[in-house]
């Protein structure tokens, strides 16, 4: 993403006989504004499993999925 900086690594999954590609990210070279985010876990919320306090979360439907 441009706007939040540059990757250099993706992570993959694998959840028995199945391999999540590319599942997982940080950003090791965030732009100035976003250096907080740097080494951070990124994941898409469309392809995950999201719980906030014990709530599920819904997934998104978006082009990720």
């Amino acid at each position: 993403c441009p706007y939040k900086g540059r990757t250099t690594g993706y992570w993959s999954v694998k959840v028995g006989d199945t391999t999540y590609e590319d599942l997982a990210w940080s950003y090791d070279f965030p732009t100035r504004h976003l250096l907080p985010i740097a080494g951070l876990i990124c994941f898409y919320d469309e392809r995950v499993d999201v719980t906030i306090d014990g709530v599920p979360q819904e997934r998104p439907a978006t082009h990720f999925a």
